[in-house]
C-alpha cells in the first residue's frame, strides 16, 4: 500500500507524518518500522529490501520516506536517481507493507508525483494559502497562550512561514506565560519581506526618519540591489491599492489577487496619491539611470544615497 502526505505546508506534512508514525509504533511496535529521513547515502539494495520484503513476525510493515517526490528546485543528480529507483519499486510493494511518502511542495510535473497521485491508497494534502489558515492552526495549538492580534503580527513578522512561526512561539513560551504584540516586537526580528513592509508603512505614514532608520538596518545585512528590487515590487502594490481606492473600486484584495497580503487593502495611508505616485516614478527612474549608465551599478553606496534622497523628498512635498 502507498500513502502520500503532501503539499505546501512543511509543518503540517511533518506533523501528520510523525503522528501517523507514533500511532503505528504504539500499535505494532518499532521492530517493523523504518523511517528514511535522508536517503541520499542509503544504498539501493537497502531501499529494495526494506520496501519490497515482508516482516515475517509482524502482520504489517511501515516504511516512511521523507522529501519524495522531489521539489522542482532540487537538482541533485543523486536524489533524482534515487527518485527514479523508487519509481521502479512502488508498483511491486506487497499488500502488507505500507510505504508512506511525505513531501511538501513537490514538483507536480514529475513522473513520480503523477504516479503517486494515481496509485496511492491514501492521499492527504496540507495547504496554508491564507492568513486565516495559519491563524486557525496557531489558535488550535496555543489558544489562550497568545492573543489574536499577536498571532496576526507574528504571521507577518515570519512571512507566513508556519515552521518559523511555531519555532518562535515555542521559544517565547519558555519565559512567557502569554504572548502579546509587545513581546513579539521586543523579541522577534522580522523577516526581510516584513521589514520592507514596515519601511513602506513608515513612508506611507510620512515617518521619514523611521523609514531611513529601517533602510539602514536592512542594508546592514543585505545587498542594496536586492533591497531596491523588493522595495519597488512592494511599493508598486501600494500604488495600485491607493489608485483603486481613489476610484472607489470594491474588493481590491480580489482584484489584485493579494492573497496573504490582503491586509494591505485595509490599511489607511497618510501619504496622498500624487506624492505616492511621484515617489514610485522617482524610484523607477533610478533603474533607468543605471541601465543608461548615468549611474554606476557597481557602486552600492551611490544607489543607497539615491534611494535615501528620493525618500527624503517626501518631506518637501
Amino acid at each position: 500500500m502507498i500513502y502520500f502526505f503532501t503539499w505546501n505546508s512543511e509543518y503540517l506534512v511533518r506533523e501528520k507524518t510523525n503522528s501517523w508514525k507514533d500511532a503505528y509504533i504504539e500499535k505494532y511496535g518499532d521492530f517493523s518500522f523504518t523511517h528514511f529521513k535522508d536517503i541520499k547515502n542509503t544504498s539501493n539494495n537497502i531501499l529494495h529490501q526494506e520496501i519490497l520484503s515482508g516482516w515475517f513476525m509482524w502482520e504489517r510493515k511501515l516504511i516512511i520516506i521523507d522529501d519524495f517526490p522531489l521539489s522542482s528546485s532540487n537538482k541533485d543528480s543523486i536524489l533524482i536517481e534515487k527518485q527514479d529507483f523508487l519509481d521502479s519499486l512502488i508498483d511491486s510493494v506487497p499488500e502488507n507493507n505500507i510505504v508512506l511518502f511525505s513531501s511538501h511542495s513537490p514538483d507536480k510535473r514529475s513522473k513520480f508525483y503523477k504516479k503517486l497521485k494515481k496509485i496511492s491508497t491514501k492521499i492527504e494534502e496540507f495547504n496554508t494559502n491564507q492568513d486565516s489558515d495559519i491563524s486557525q492552526i496557531i489558535n488550535s495549538k496555543y489558544n489562550w497562550k497568545i492573543t489574536n492580534s499577536a498571532i496576526n503580527l507574528i504571521i507577518r513578522y515570519k512571512s507566513w512561514n508556519l515552521d518559523k512561526i511555531i519555532s518562535e512561539i515555542e521559544k517565547l513560551l519558555i519565559i512567557n506565560e502569554n504572548i502579546t504584540d509587545q513581546i513579539i516586537k521586543e523579541n522577534i526580528f522580522p523577516e526581510l519581506e516584513e521589514s520592507i513592509f514596515q519601511l513602506i508603512d513608515d513612508i506611507t505614514n510620512i515617518n521619514i526618519s523611521g523609514a531611513i532608520n529601517k533602510l539602514n538596518i536592512i542594508l546592514s545585512q543585505n545587498s542594496v540591489y536586492w533591497f531596491y528590487n523588493n522595495l519597488i515590487a512592494n511599493l508598486r502594490t501600494i500604488v495600485f491599492i491607493k489608485n483603486l481606492k481613489s476610484k472607489n473600486i470594491p474588493n481590491i484584495s480580489e482584484v489584485l489577487e493579494l492573497w496573504n497580503r490582503s491586509f494591505l487593502a485595509n490599511k489607511n495611508y497618510k501619504i496622498d496619491l500624487d506624492t505616492l505616485n511621484n515617489l514610485y516614478i522617482w524610484l523607477i527612474n533610478l533603474d533607468k539611470k543605471m541601465k543608461s549608465w548615468k549611474m554606476i551599478w557597481s557602486e552600492e553606496e551611490i544607489l543607497k544615497y539615491e534611494i535615501e534622497k528620493e525618500i527624503l523628498k517626501i518631506k518637501k512635498l
